[in-house]
């Protein structure tokens, strides 16, 4: 008896200190929300686009409100057959797919839900570890499409680094437009020093950039090139097939939620919004994840109204309007910053 009652109190007590560890590694922002995240949005852009498109087969495919079809998804990328073509490199081959949604779903865990709910809080190495981390995601594509031995894949690959060095260095420089304004890299910080004001204000001109480069990170109309089967085939992905295509297709969705998420932090407030309940951790998040919802809401919904770039096109954008206007932002803030504006 006295065994079991030690026993129970140590679990107590486990619980006690470990619960919110615990909770943000499995719930929020954890492997639960990643997946159930990725789940809803696959769902909701199907049945938003059917309607905003008047496609019919979409909208009413699926059964009760369309989840049948994606669990009948699922099945098939599951138990589809994998293909590994002949004269790979099969590590980088197998390992790149399992890799490429691993990299933002760890940048997530810098982004701050609440000022107390963050799951890996560096302090002032927040928005250089964010940055450095998510910087990797063009190397993946690259190793991808070289382990495929195909000529499409490869420079489909090297298409996709292009495209996404060209808008993170605008995006890098806007974020460092912010940090200079706050006087602090630490992400939690930044969202606090938007209590009275949110930065898109002060920051427009970095507000539209950053957007245009979450978009382009994410793939998402009008930037999805490396995906377009009229540009490469399929680009780096062509050669994958099954399971390994379905983290493909997740990764889309989990790079949209990390560059989203940094987007609100840095622009929209983060985890501020209307004291209705008071500054609690939980109104927090509630706000946090409103403001999320809206978002990809709306970065969904451009899919209907903008027709796909080229990629000529795309790097004409970010390298002859982005960065130079991220370079004039930058500028502009450091004057501000000097003259005791900010």
């Amino acid at each position: 008896m006295n065994i079991v009652l030690t026993l129970w109190k140590f679990i107590i007590e486990f619980l006690t200190v470990n619960a919110k560890p615990l909770l943000q590694i499995i719930v929020l922002p954890g492997l639960l929300w990643v997946i159930v995240y990725a789940i809803i949005a696959v769902w909701f852009e199907r049945k938003f686009l059917a309607r905003a498109m008047l496609r019919v087969g979409p909208y009413y495919c699926g059964g009760r409100f369309g989840w049948l079809q994606l669990i009948a998804d699922f099945i098939k990328l599951f138990f589809k057959e994998m293909i590994i073509p002949r004269d790979v490199n099969t590590f980088f081959f197998l390992l790149m797919p399992v890799l490429l949604p691993s990299v933002p779903a760890l940048a997530v865990i810098l982004i701050p839900f609440a000022s107390d709910w963050v799951l890996w809080n560096v302090g002032s190495l927040g928005m250089p570890m964010f940055f450095a981390i998510a910087g990797i995601a063009p190397l993946i594509p690259v190793f991808a499409g070289w382990a495929s031995n195909n000529k499409y894949t490869f420079i489909g690959a090297w298409r996709v680094a292009y495209m996404y060095i060209s808008a993170e260095i605008p995006m890098v420089l806007c974020a460092a437009s912010v940090a200079i304004m706050v006087g602090s890299f630490d992400l939690v910080v930044i969202a606090r020093a938007q209590e009275n004001m949110w930065f898109f204000i002060p920051q427009f001109i970095g507000f539209v950039i950053f957007f245009l480069g979450v978009m382009i990170q994410s793939e998402r109309t009008p930037f999805d090139m490396p995906g377009a089967e009229t540009e490469l085939v399929l680009g780096w992905r062509t050669e994958y097939s099954g399971v390994l295509y379905g983290f493909v297709m997740f990764t889309e969705y989990v790079a949209l939620q990390a560059w989203a998420l940094m987007f609100l932090t840095l622009y929209l407030g983060g985890f501020n919004g209307p004291v209705l309940f008071g500054a609690t951790t939980a109104s927090h998040i509630f706000w946090l994840v409103i403001k999320f919802v809206l978002l990809v809401t709306l970065v969904i919904l451009l899919r209907v109204i903008f027709p796909r770039l080229r990629m000529d096109q795309m790097l004409k954008l970010g390298w002859q309007y982005l960065t130079p206007l991220a370079i004039l932002n930058l500028v502009i803030t450091l004057a501000l910053k000097l003259w005791g504006v900010y």
